[in-house]
């Protein structure tokens, strides 16, 4: 058989391995319904009820064929192109700048948060940085104004990592690292405090939340969560299909024991017939009376039609995979959406563009967080810029694409559209009829016109005006409201 999904399970936080067929939505109810409260015992605050959130949110991305493809493409260009001072080395793990950003990416990503622990010197300079997953931290108890001082640093809080040790424990209050939240000025009071000093010192924790300060990040596929599900779920239902070959389901029905030999010949010879793993889909009814057994042994119960299961499929991965992407506003030629001008030079260059500028705060976050710790660090490099993601369509490897705003916008009041370049011009024009042809949606393109050509909302909807809008203003010219 296939290998078994992974679904949480309620008690204990735990999660074990059960038939496919078992999958039950019921079991994900921690992932839809999301609890913070406090343990006194671990002197945490929970993220979730069972305090098994993250990691079971992770676990869930992992399976569904679509949300981890959105989560990494994402990722990607959260971490753009190379940077100066990449390659250097800012642990004693050996690890580089390059890195810490794609590990802060590819959480940014997936939880919309981030986190990365140092290491200081009795002089007040961090000599050391270290990824940490957002999934093995939390807060600890907010004081009374709902801020939290540490951070709690354990490797399994819900005990479902998938990386499972040789000795197993129960989380502890004594097993958990607290350290200290992120405030440079006051790292050698804290040195200082300690009975030994550096040696027991933890260092300082910059996280960083999109939902806000002392508060867990709030993942961008949280919303669609039911639709991540329905992928997962939906996978599993065409494995199953496919592994009986899609036949109906029978009742077999017979005078013979359960444990007659004859009977059990007769089954195996039946699920050998049965589909690409011979697993069948006949449930027996043996030790019938001559009036029972009726004039069939075989009696077709539920019978299926094999086009409509597979349509059936295929909408509802085409509609999950509408609504994940969509979530990150991922343009369709990047997802791997069937457009209606087909996989172009141009369609993906104007792809990349777009996604660069819906990237473009993630990695300005990311730049600006890691230049904190930069700034006050023992290192070489006192601060990163981060690069948009480039595309290579040449054979010597040379980039050819180029961004839309390419030629510096001289736009100071986009009112009146003055100082425009032709050039700029007819890039405008191309984000336009790409969106009138269903190329790009409304997001995308008002991002990409107020970010490279310092549009405003009004600006906007002068030049995108929706299926829905033009309709409007033909009824109100008298003309018909529907379209022939």
């Amino acid at each position: 058989m296939a290998e078994d999904l992974e679904v949480i399970k309620k008690a204990k936080g735990k999660s074990f391995s059960v038939n496919s067929s078992g999958f039950n939505l019921n079991s994900f109810k921690e992932i839809t319904q999301l609890t913070t409260k406090e343990d006194v015992g671990l002197e945490i605050m929970t993220w979730g009820l069972g305090n098994y959130f993250p990691q079971s949110f992770k676990n869930v991305i992992d399976q569904s064929a679509t949300a981890k493809p959105a989560v990494s493409r994402t990722a990607k260009f959260y971490k753009g192109g190379p940077f100066v001072g990449e390659d250097t080395i800012i642990n004693t793990y050996g690890l580089t700048l390059r890195d810490i950003v794609d590990k802060c990416a590819d959480d940014l990503a997936l939880f919309d948060g981030f986190a990365i622990n140092t290491n200081w010197n009795l002089t007040g300079q961090v000599t050391g940085i270290i990824p940490l997953r957002v999934e093995q931290l939390r807060f600890n108890i907010f004081d009374e104004l709902n801020f939290a001082s540490k951070i709690g640093y354990h490797r399994n809080f819900g005990g479902n990592d998938p990386v499972e040790k040789a000795i197993k424990s129960s989380v502890t209050k004594a097993e958990i690292k607290f350290i200290n939240v992120w405030n440079p000025k006051y790292a050698l009071d804290q040195i200082d405090k300690l009975e030994n000093g550096l040696s027991d010192y933890n260092g300082q924790i910059l996280y960083y939340s999109g939902a806000g300060a002392s508060t867990y990040p709030i993942p961008p596929l949280q919303s669609s969560i039911n639709y991540v599900l329905s992928d997962v779920e939906n996978s599993i239902l065409v494995r199953k299909e496919t592994s009986t070959g899609f036949i109906s389901n029978y009742i077999l029905k017979t005078m013979l024991d359960y444990e007659d030999p004859n009977l059990i010949t007769f089954e195996n010879s039946i699920a050998e017939m049965q589909g690409a793993r011979g697993v069948g889909k006949i449930l027996t009814i043996a030790g019938l009376t001559e009036e029972e057994m009726g004039q069939t042994m075989l009696e077709e119960i539920g019978g299926g039609n094999n086009s409509a299961i597979i349509d059936s499929a295929q909408k509802t991965y085409d509609l999950d995979k509408k609504v994940i992407n969509g979530a990150y506003l991922i343009p369709p030629i990047l997802s791997g959406t069937d457009v209606p001008t087909g996989f172009s030079t141009e369609a993906l260059k104007d792809a990349y563009n777009v996604f660069n500028a819906i990237t473009e705060q993630g990695r300005d976050r990311i730049e600006k967080e890691i230049n904190k710790i930069l700034a006050v660090g023992d290192f070489e490099v006192k601060s990163i810029e981060l690069t948009k993601l480039k595309l290579d369509f040449s054979e010597e490897g040379e980039e050819t694409n180029e961004d839309i705003d390419s030629d510096k916008t001289m736009v100071a009041d986009n009112s009146t559209l003055t100082n425009l370049t032709g050039r700029q011009m007819q890039n405008i024009s191309r984000i336009v009829r790409k969106f009138n042809k269903d190329e790009l949606s409304y997001d995308q393109a008002s991002t990409l016109l107020k970010g490279g050509f310092g549009f405003d909302d009004e600006a906007v909807d002068t030049w995108l005006i929706t299926e829905e809008e033009e309709i409007e203003e033909s009824a109100a010219e008298g003309e018909p409201q529907i379209k022939l």
